[in-house]
């Protein structure tokens, strides 16, 4: 017998919630790359490096959006992902090219790899911590180019474009619902 707590919960988290707070952190990573920020130099006598002082935030924020809206296609692929009362454990991976592999119906994927490839690096290193995990895993700090920025908002853009019209069909949910939604502008 299905539970109630069970079904709330998938509901919880469909696709479109996925794809809300994908863009929600979308948003704020457009903000804090578009607001005025400073520049911190650092020296350690031999040589110096100068980042923004944006640069990890927006890059955690645009490779957390990116992992939300993948996982958004992977619960509309496979709703299943959510029965039980708990994610699936494939949903609880932060590796961004292996959850895009994961995903049939994602657009471009070949063309859009290096983009999720580039956040998935700094995102498990870097970017989330002070430095790299291990020395075997040593990574230089990555910076959000402005050519970076705009092939990202790309690949948002470009995803979320379909998602929104695989929203707009009818689906399965996981416990056999059937769901839609309505876009409007």
């Amino acid at each position: 017998m299905i539970k109630q707590a069970h079904k709330e919960f998938a509901t919880t988290a469909c696709p479109l919630n996925w794809f809300e707070v994908a863009k929600l952190l979308h948003e704020n990573a457009q903000t804090l790359y578009n607001s005025p920020h400073g520049h911190v130099i650092y020296s350690n006598g031999t040589v110096s490096k100068k980042r923004a002082t944006i640069n990890r935030s927006v890059f955690l924020l645009s490779a957390i959006a990116l992992e939300n809206l993948i996982k958004a296609y992977l619960v509309y692929e496979n709703p299943s992902y959510t029965e039980g009362g708990r994610l699936s454990k494939k949903l609880l991976s932060h590796k961004l090219s292996s959850l895009q592999e994961q995903c049939k119906k994602a657009p471009s994927p070949k063309r859009t790899q290096h983009v999720f490839k580039t956040l998935e690096l700094g995102v498990n290193s870097w970017a989330r911590y002070p430095c790299s995990t291990s020395i075997e895993q040593e990574t230089l700090e990555g910076t959000v180019t402005p050519e970076f920025w705009d092939a990202y908002c790309k690949v948002f853009d470009l995803y979320s474009r379909k998602l929104e019209e695989l929203l707009r069909k009818k689906w399965k949910g996981a416990y056999g619902e059937i769901t839609y939604v309505e876009f409007h502008q």
